[in-house]
């Protein structure tokens, strides 16, 4: 009874979130608990994000669980957390708490069982565990077993990076050392053992093997880890669960660990198993008709309202109820919106904005001969306005990355609206003087935005590598001893998308249609999303004899236009590099993308929501071209010039070295006033 009643007191007071309101005191209320409310929240989902697993994107969960008056909802995608910030932001603005989550594959031994440290309660963290009820293919089964993880706070959600980046950089499944090492602020749901995929069951069942000896002490091993934290996950997707829930009540007995209630979504309505089972198709290589457990789950892994699972759940209320004690457990809050910037290293009694004052002057005196009132205004103006924003780390940043393109010969400079500033032209990061060509300094940095400004550098195609190297080991090398954990330099990730007809194309192979037939189809599209691909059809003539209304291409189409847009695989930005004050694994889970290049799992917009500093380094074949062409004038000039000559001034072989920002270009991309874009050979430009 007692127990009970502590569960009650967590349902009246699970809605005191206040990560929404930081100005106000902890104890106002987030959601207001309604007389007669349900008592369950979904703590397991999948969004697109789990890359051909799930089908829904996060704001869809977001607004599904809003719609359903769920407080809380948790995003658990498959060993990634790509999606972790455009969710919690979602939630945010519907007014649900937002739960962080991942699943990842842990070993299902310990290398060496006395090096797991054993739990400790403490004041701020507390326990849970769960079931993912879905095989990862991309790990063998027999040797590791998911996990869900939830953060419980900032701590709890650094260490899922973390452990994200392992999964990913290190090992390909996490062991339970590294689970010890970074269990604080963490709650863990944990499957049931012994769950084995029933090949023969179309619908995504499973059956339950007898528990044996060695997973009961597995989940022993993590009750060391996580102490209270940990959870028995349950679900009822297939008649046969009733037996695991029997399983799991002995063993949570006997072991003193909770269950909990889940349902492993992968899809929003019952009606989308089709696309769940067609986008794993798709990943595995396979058919329709032959993907099976454990690459698909059952029809039953929707996103099913409060009642449903409490009809399903109607013996067990206290698997029920263990979903509101853990979502009144986590309370993370990220902190978006504030500019971190990297220590810039300043000469002994310096202070970062005082050396920007230093270098600025001395550069505005190399530049304008005489100083005029007007130059002294407008620098003066424009660095009260950096100092008020706290951006002179930025500004040093960016100018050590362009001088060091200088010292080594590497043309670079600064292109668009960076031009627009005279600090940036007197630090040689820029070549536009902004006075001679009535330049404003708000289009570049405008004090009333108070975001971070953003400097695109243009470089050498031919040695944008070298200079990217220079970055890593300048910034990233210092704590390279802590290996990927302490790393602070990264590539910014992408997502490669189902778009159009690449949509259309993987539908149809795995709906059986032959190559021919569909090469046939889809050469004739108009390249348009896959939504607006029917009204085209019938205004294009060569498309009216598609049959589009014919069996399967209108399931086809159908099916495509509802994955249309979502995510494939993680890609790699074209030129974004992230900068970081601190550990990148702190904020930020890292993965190794294509040509073994290290990303971020989030993309450029999440980067910037973090407050990491991006720097877009461009590589310009235009550069590189002007580079060569001047470097072949020089060695004919030295070819044809005879002995004792006076060089021509004006001729190219006179010239000073080419070093970065001695010539700038209009890029393709870039929009710049008349005059921008010029070459001087003294690198300066008169006023």
């Amino acid at each position: 009874m007692a127990w009970c009643c502590r569960r009650l007191v967590y349902r009246g007071s699970l809605l005191k979130f206040p990560f929404l309101f930081p100005t106000l005191v902890s104890h106002r209320r987030f959601f207001p608990f309604r007389t007669g409310a349900h008592v369950f929240v979904h703590l397991h989902c999948h969004s697109h994000y789990s890359f051909l697993r799930g089908v829904g994107a996060p704001e869809e969960i977001v607004a599904a669980a809003a719609a359903q008056k769920m407080p809380a909802v948790a995003l658990t995608d498959t060993n990634g957390m790509y999606a972790a910030v455009p969710f919690y932001q979602a939630a945010w603005k519907a007014g649900v708490k937002p739960i962080v989550g991942v699943v990842v594959e842990v070993a299902r031994e310990s290398s060496d069982r006395r090096e797991i440290p054993r739990f400790r309660p403490d004041k701020n963290h507390r326990g849970s565990a769960r079931n993912d009820g879905q095989n990862n293919t991309d790990a063998d089964a027999g040797q590791s077993v998911p996990l869900v993880l939830l953060a419980e706070d900032a701590e709890g959600y650094s260490n899922l990076c973390r452990l994200v980046t392992y999964r990913h950089l290190e090992e390909s499944c996490v062991s339970l050392e590294r689970i010890a090492e970074h269990r604080a602020g963490v709650i863990a749901l944990c499957p049931l053992p012994g769950r084995l995929p029933n090949a023969g069951n179309r619908r995504g069942a499973a059956c339950r093997a007898p528990t044996t000896e060695k997973e009961e002490e597995r989940i022993a091993q993590l009750k060391e880890i996580f102490g209270e934290r940990l959870y028995l996950e349950v679900q009822m997707l297939s008649p046969g669960d009733g037996r695991m829930l029997r399983e799991a009540e002995r063993i949570g007995r006997q072991m003193g660990v909770p269950r909990v209630a889940a349902n492993n979504v992968h899809f929003l309505r019952p009606e989308e198993h089709l696309h769940h089972r067609a986008v794993n198709a798709i990943r595995t290589g396979g058919l329709l008709t032959t993907v099976a457990p454990p690459e698909i789950t059952s029809g039953e892994a929707w996103f099913k309202p409060a009642a449903e699972m409490e009809r399903l759940f109607a013996d067990h209320p206290e698997a029920l109820r263990a979903t509101l004690e853990i979502a009144e457990r986590c309370n993370l809050e990220l902190a978006l919106g504030k500019t971190i910037f990297p220590e810039f290293p300043v000469p002994e009694g310096e202070t970062p904005f005082s050396y920007l004052w230093k270098l600025s002057f001395e550069g505005a005196r190399r530049r304008y001969r005489p100083l005029r009132p007007a130059v002294l205004s407008r620098l003066t103006h424009e660095l009260e306005v950096i100092e008020k924003l706290s951006l002179a780390p930025y500004f040093l940043l960016v100018w050590d990355i362009v001088e060091e393109a200088r010292r080594r010969g590497i043309p670079a400079v600064a292109r668009g609206s960076a031009a627009s500033s005279i600090v940036t032209y007197c630090l040689g990061i820029s070549r536009v003087c902004p006075l001679r060509w009535g330049l404003y300094f708000e289009r570049f940095l405008n004090e009333q935005r108070g975001d971070c400004p953003d400097i695109d550098i243009d470089i050498c195609g031919a040695r944008r590598d070298e200079l990217l190297d220079y970055v890593y080991e300048r910034w990233g090398a210092e704590h390279a001893a802590g290996g990927r954990e302490g790393s602070r330099v990264a590539m910014i990730g992408s997502f490669v998308t189902m778009h159009a007809r690449l949509a259309i194309r993987e539908i149809a192979k795995v709906f059986g249609v032959p190559p021919g037939e569909v090469n046939h189809f889809t050469r004739r599209l108009p390249h348009r999303p896959v939504r607006e691909i029917l009204t085209a059809i019938r205004a294009l003539p060569e498309c009216r004899n598609l049959p589009v209304k014919d069996e399967p291409w209108k399931t086809i189409l159908q099916v495509a236009g509802r994955l249309d847009d979502a995510p494939r695989h993680l890609g790699i930005h074209p030129c974004g590099t992230v900068i970081s004050a601190r550990p990148l694994t702190a904020l930020v889970p890292l993965e190794r993308a294509a040509k073994g290049i290290v990303v971020t799992q989030y993309d450029m917009n999440a980067v910037e929501a973090l407050g990491l500093i991006k720097m877009d380094l461009l590589g310009q074949r235009g550069f590189t071209t002007m580079s060569l062409a001047l470097d072949n004038v020089e060695k004919s000039a030295a070819l044809t010039q005879q002995p004792g000559d006076k060089r021509d001034s004006s001729s190219p072989s006179s010239r000073a070295p080419r070093n970065a920002g001695e010539g700038e270009v209009a890029t393709s991309g870039s929009k710049v006033a008349p005059g921008e874009a010029q070459i001087a050979a003294d690198g300066q430009t008169p006023c």
